[in-house]
């Protein structure tokens, strides 16, 4: 999925008055995405890749990591067949080896399955940016920062409704 970020990563206090409640719900859920998805949906994974990547500049800042190698994990969240949401994770390759090595073999689960663990995460900081398809259309999206044995993994989801 091609999706071109067209504002700035920003608080989410700062574009509340800028986008409709229905997507700031979606931006300021606090449990895993996957199941308010479930809630009124059938709930598919896609998986787009999985692997040892590059990342940029912005992103090695954000996630404040001394780590050399990241796995990047992209995938589509479908509900009744249809794209809710892209995803895509970036781990430290140090966060896999020192912080929980379950996140190098995530595969076709939901990292939320994860993430939401009580006790084993903390949310450190969440942005919110908009994002232009390569159909026009306009999305917003947030990235999150979690920490796991003091170890950083990064989250961004943009949802496509």
């Amino acid at each position: 999925m091609e999706l071109k970020q067209i504002s700035p990563w920003t608080s989410i206090e700062s574009i509340e008055s800028k986008v409709d409640a229905s997507i700031f719900s979606w931006l300021s859920e606090s449990g895993p995405i996957t199941n308010r998805i479930k809630l009124s949906q059938k709930f598919e994974l896609k998986l787009l890749n999985d692997e040892i990547d590059e990342i940029s500049k912005e992103e090695k800042l954000f996630l404040n990591s001394v780590s050399k190698t990241f796995r990047v994990r992209r995938v589509i969240l479908l509900g009744n067949n249809t794209p809710v949401v892209y995803a895509k994770s970036v781990i430290p390759s140090s966060t896999i080896e020192n912080g929980l090595s379950s996140l190098g073999k995530i595969g076709n689960a939901p990292l939320g399955d994860i993430l939401f663990t009580p006790g084993v995460f903390t949310k450190l900081e969440m942005v919110c940016a908009s994002f232009l398809s390569k159909e026009k259309n306009v999305y917003w999206g947030r990235k999150i920062k979690y920490s796991v044995n003091s170890e950083p993994i990064s989250v961004m989801e943009v949802f496509l409704i």
